[in-house]
């Protein structure tokens, strides 16, 4: 009995341990919203990045934009590497840099980049332009972009070398704005936002999913106040039920996983901050 007791002890440490540690992670990471994304309908291509310079020009959809994410792939032999600059700018040619960052790979592989930057570099309807310069060490050293061949996006084109437009195509890229909510509440605003644009995408009734996300996010905050207020009077009282007290700190560590556990989870990313 002596035996059981300690072992439902160490393992309540550790769940609880485990869970603290989750839902401060959760708390400091940033969050961002997403206000542009080409359909997902249309699969995405590979082009190679020959010139040097290609970018995309684009128009802030509202106001407090922080974020855009692109898809490059990368292939070094040993000792190579790829070095590419990010800029983000008012306009091709000699338009004013707003923030850039310069990243070297040196290794091959598939990377999804955030581009991470200030939420005032721009307001709502200012035309912007995403630059990406690129170095390669050698000639057998090769860089790739994602992109669409059809004109998906009305308000930009697809530059190589600033100026010279790429008829009919587009880089595949997300614009986001920074929430509205602090963390960690903004996981439920982005949460909610992605919910309700794939049911708008799939003809579904939006009233009704925001409704019920409402609903599901009211009755989770509830039960996670319930099941911390019982764990507080059973542990003030010295009569805690191991078995209750690790299911419950589990429920918790359950709901925090879920709303990390979409496109927004930090992981299998590539970030990198504008200045």
């Amino acid at each position: 009995m002596i035996q059981n007791l300690r072992f439902w002890s160490a393992a309540q440490i550790v769940v609880a341990g485990i869970s603290a540690i989750w839902i401060i992670f959760l708390a400091t990471q940033p969050v961002h919203v997403p206000v542009l994304e080409i359909s997902r309908e249309f699969s995405p291509l590979r082009t190679q990045v020959l010139s040097g310079v290609k970018g995309q020009t684009f128009v802030a959809p509202t106001d407090s934009i922080s974020r855009v994410d692109i898809w490059l792939h990368t292939k070094v032999d040993p000792g190579e590497f790829v070095r590419v600059k990010f800029e983000l700018l008012t306009e091709p040619g000699n338009g004013k840099s707003l923030a850039s960052h310069i990243a070297v790979f040196k290794q091959s592989g598939s990377w999804q980049v955030r581009l991470l930057f200030h939420p005032n570099l721009a307001r709502e309807n200012d035309k912007l332009y995403l630059r990406l310069e690129s170095i390669l060490s050698a000639s057998t050293s090769h860089l790739y972009l994602d992109y669409f061949r059809e004109n998906l996006y009305p308000h930009g084109d697809l530059l190589d070398l600033d100026t010279l437009g790429v008829e009919g195509q587009d880089l595949r890229f997300i614009v986001y704005r920074s929430p509205t909510l602090p963390r960690p509440l903004a996981w439920a605003e982005t949460v909610m936002h992605n919910t309700v644009h794939a049911a708008s995408d799939a003809k579904g009734p939006s009233g009704v999913v925001v409704v019920v996300l409402v609903c599901v996010i009211g009755v989770l905050g509830f039960s996670i106040a319930i099941a911390t207020v019982l764990i507080a009077v059973r542990a003030i009282r010295g009569r805690i039920d191991p078995s209750t007290t690790l299911a419950l700190t589990l429920f918790v560590a359950a709901i925090c996983l879920a709303i990390t556990a979409g496109s927004e989870a930090p992981f299998g990313k590539l970030v990198l901050g504008l200045n």
